[in-house]
């Protein structure tokens, strides 16, 4: 049986290989892979139930929708609706109680959840890499987890930082979204951020806390972080569409305007 490394690394490589051609069959894929076409039809069911890809006759096609989310570089992301974002991350902060263990994944919004803790007692473990440069503060501490460096989002990835997480149990979850839909659920535009996120999740006790700007409501990205079934909390700022708030609060998630 395939290792969840071997696992992660096929499914990585199907994911690209649609997205590069824009469509792959069962037959392409079992070829370039080396594996038989039932682990292929497998994975693309499995990738397809996630929602990070469409199932169509013998292959697979990316994830089309109107709203869809390219990704940008952090240093772009970092300027876009800053006053919101330290708003929203202000809000979040006082959610959280002195001296718990807290993951956060990569992106601004977290970037600046991770600055408004100064002053708190906290244990951050992120991989997060642009958190290095956040000045530190005293009874703040920051774990960052090992792995593969993306230059574009700034972050870790790949099976050692999953890996890492999983031998890990946080107190709560902080997670930034590039979208969040009432019918998707949490997406991200890269594949490696989605598992980490993923992964997270999983291994947290505690609350998952959202953290996202009205312009990310209604958006989807390429793949599915998780639904909106694991979500405890939403903060967001005030220029949430209150239909689009009220939605979300019957789903069970409670929602904090910023």
């Amino acid at each position: 049986m395939a290792s969840n490394a071997a696992v992660y690394r096929r499914r990585l490589h199907i994911l690209e290989s649609v997205r590069s051609r824009g469509m792959a069959t069962v037959e392409e894929l079992s070829e370039s892979l080396g594996v038989s076409p039932i682990t292929i039809r497998r994975d693309l069911d499995h990738l397809s139930r996630e929602g990070s890809l469409l199932r169509r006759h013998g292959g697979a096609v990316p994830v089309e929708e109107d709203g869809s989310v390219p990704e940008k570089m952090l240093s772009e992301k970092d300027v876009l609706n800053i006053e919101a974002k330290n708003r929203i991350a202000a809000a979040a902060v006082r959610l959280l109680e002195d001296d718990g263990i807290l993951f956060m994944n990569s992106g601004s919004t977290t970037l600046c959840f991770l600055r408004a803790l100064a002053g708190r007692r906290a244990k951050v473990i992120t991989n997060n890499v642009a958190s290095l440069s956040v000045p530190g503060s005293p009874g703040l501490e920051l774990m960052i987890l090992g792995g593969e460096y993306r230059e574009q989002s700034q972050s870790l990835v790949g099976e050692f930082t999953l890996s890492a997480i999983r031998n890990i149990w946080a107190d709560h979850t902080i997670l930034g979204t590039n979208g969040l839909s009432l019918d998707r659920g949490l997406t991200t535009s890269v594949y490696q951020e989605c598992s980490v996120n993923q992964a997270m999740i999983e291994h947290t006790h505690g609350k998952i806390i959202v953290l996202a700007d009205s312009s990310k409501m209604g958006k989807v990205a390429n793949f599915v972080s998780s639904p909106l079934s694991k979500v405890d909390i939403l903060v967001t700022d005030v220029d949430c569409p209150d239909p689009y708030r009220k939605d979300l609060e019957a789903l069970g998630i409670q929602v904090i305007l910023a």
